[in-house]
């Protein structure tokens, strides 16, 4: 016959194989704790990783083939619009260098030079940041800026503005 405890659900027997239960339970715990553990620093250091590729896509010339804008409940394609007016203008790079600065480079276009000189005047101090997959691009040492979430795929860089900027995408 097993003693019982004050309780009568609860005899000796019982509360050691519960023991040993709680036992395998913390056992799989910790095992289940160090495997999630191990899963998420695998998953942040390949964020990282991806990161810093994302970083190394987007570094080269670029060519701008569209910036879509929604106003109005309608969209158009403002650089379409540009390209127009100026078709001079689809000769035109952005080069996102390694260095941090975001310059337009209008040497090779056919625009006239009072054109080519402002618009390159214009991005003279620009500098680009990446922050995950948002690229932040600046004239003010990003005391103010434009945000962008960026996706590089084959020859093509797409950003999608944060702020209602409109999407834009570039082609090597």
């Amino acid at each position: 016959m097993k003693e019982s405890l004050p309780y009568p659900f609860y005899s000796r027997t019982s509360l050691f194989e519960n023991a040993m239960t709680n036992t395998q339970l913390l056992i799989r715990f910790n095992r289940t704790l160090v495997r999630v553990t191990c899963a998420l620093l695998c998953f942040l250091g390949a964020g990282g990783a991806l990161a810093a590729d994302l970083a190394t896509d987007v570094v080269g010339s670029w060519k701008l083939v569209s910036h879509t804008v929604s106003m109005s409940g309608s969209t158009f394609d403002s650089h379409a619009a540009l390209l127009q007016q100026r078709p001079c203008a689809t000769k035109i790079r952005y080069d996102v260098k390694a260095d941090g600065t975001y310059r337009l480079n209008a040497s090779a276009s056919d625009c006239d030079e009072k054109y080519r000189t402002i618009q390159e005047k214009l991005y003279a101090k620009t500098k680009w940041r990446l922050e995950g997959s948002k690229i932040t691009i600046s004239a003010t040492n990003f005391a103010v800026g434009q945000s962008y979430s960026v996706t590089v795929s084959g020859n093509r860089m797409t950003w999608v503005g944060t702020e209602g900027q409109g999407t834009m995408v570039f082609q090597r």
